[in-house]
């Protein structure tokens, strides 16, 4: 590539500034050799090197807001914490290189936070002033100026926060109250901020419920859907019921991603579910208990109806016929009259896959006996089937062994979903050795 030129550069360091912090990481890994660095290609690493750093630094120093503007729980566009970034440099350059002086530190427990809570202590002060700087315009102050003020308070929990979900014993609670504490001192109204700051931290943002119960001492359904901390358990609840429209519109034309999909939704469900039980003291007559008790009615009603189309689906995929012997013998052997439906191979996997991905929430979901029952009935299908097929293809009358060969590779995929990858080598051994 050369050297590049000034214009080239500028355009490369303009992308590289706007790539999503997922594009970058893709980029630094493929750049990541010595011999690419070394190389052309050499000055692209150095920009993406510089930008990766400068973000490292920038998620450092503005930790308790970055889930604010990326992830899950984001309530800014992401594009408002760069700019917010990018002013602080060129305002307050000095600030920013003590922060990375601190940043640099060799062990964690040197860093000083407070040079980063000076950061955003700076940030608030702009964002408020009356002659906002330009760099600043857009951003709304109203909502990200308490964000800013309850920042070092957030900071001073987001290493706990790993041990508060975990277990949340009497230091731990005792801990999270202090911090609540702190938040509401603040600003009466900081309370709902303060969690959703944390949230933002969170894989999951709804087991930041673990920590509301913790601090309110697993309240009544009654007393948080009553106070300013209600949204959090609703959200929950809208999350499931968004969950069980997946699964039930789930179109099982889209093969085994479709199924795996949706049985995710049932898995997220599942957990959502148990999170606002272990939270919240339900009353089965109150309106968040009768809500969330006729949700995993739902949950479990779309899932026993999706498994009970999948014997049928199979039968499908693999069509049999009967064959009579004589008089009383009758059998069931496969069809191979024609090629296999490729439609109907892909509505049995992706059933079978949402099947395999809802086994670790079906004995807790109400639906294990039933998705059990189905796979069992499933593999003593496959298995006669197999075997029938197979001694077909050995014999001398076999007219079309690929036709053959196909439906018994099918018949494996589908052991592999039903059953475990073991039970389907065995079959392509077989059908190898055929």
């Amino acid at each position: 590539m050369g050297e590049l030129s000034p214009a080239k550069a500028g355009l490369l360091r303009m992308l590289i500034d706007s790539a999503p912090d997922g594009v970058l990481r893709k980029l630094e890994h493929a750049l990541s050799d010595d011999a690419v660095r070394d190389g052309p290609l050499g000055s692209v690493w150095l920009l993406i090197d510089r930008e990766t750093k400068d973000r490292a630094l920038r998620n450092l120093a503005l930790a308790p807001l970055v889930g604010l503007f990326n992830g899950p729980a984001a309530q800014f566009p992401s594009g408002h914490l760069t700019r917010l970034w990018q002013h602080l440099k060129a305002a307050w350059p000095d600030a920013v290189a003590i922060a990375q002086t601190s940043a640099a530190a060799y062990s964690p427990e040197d860093i000083d936070p407070a040079t980063f809570d000076a950061l955003c202590q700076l940030a608030l002060q702009d964002l408020e002033a009356e002659d906002r700087p330009a760099a600043l315009a857009g951003i709304d102050a109203a909502r990200l100026g308490p964000a800013l003020t309850l920042a070092p308070i957030v900071r001073r929990c987001l290493p706990h926060l790993g041990d508060w979900l975990a277990r949340m014993d009497q230091e731990r609670r005792a801990a999270a109250r202090l911090a609540y504490r702190d938040s509401v001192a603040v600003a009466p109204d900081a309370g709902p901020l303060f969690f959703q700051m944390l949230a933002s931290r969170m894989g999951e943002p709804m087991q930041i419920l673990r920590i509301i119960s913790a601090v309110m001492d697993r309240p009544s359904e009654r007393y948080l859907a009553a106070s300013d901390l209600a949204f959090f358990g609703v959200k929950v609840m809208d999350a499931i019921d968004d969950h069980l429209t997946r699964v039930r519109n789930f179109d099982t034309g889209g093969g085994e991603a479709a199924g795996r999909a949706a049985g995710r939704a049932v898995h997220q469900a599942s957990i959502a579910i148990a999170e606002l039980e272990e939270a919240v003291q339900l009353n089965k007559d109150g309106e968040w208990g009768k809500r969330l008790a006729g949700q995993k009615r739902g949950l479990a009603l779309s899932v026993e109806g999706r498994l009970k189309e999948i014997e049928a689906a199979v039968g499908q995929a693999l069509p049999v016929q009967a064959i009579r012997y004589s008089a009383r013998l009758i059998k069931a052997a496969p069809k191979l009259s024609a090629d296999p439906d490729s439609r109907a191979v892909g509505h049995a996997m992706s059933l079978l896959a949402f099947a395999e991905e809802v086994r670790s929430s079906a004995d807790n979901g109400g639906f294990g006996s039933t998705r059990a029952r189905i796979l069992e009935a499933v593999e003593k299908h496959i298995d006669p089937y197999v075997e029938d097929a197979l001694e077909h293809l050995r014999s001398e009358e076999v007219e079309h062994p690929d036709r053959v060969r196909a439906f018994l590779v099918i018949a494996a995929d589908i052991l592999t979903l039903a059953k475990d990858d073991k039970a389907a080598q065995i079959v392509r051994r077989r059908l190898a050795a055929a």
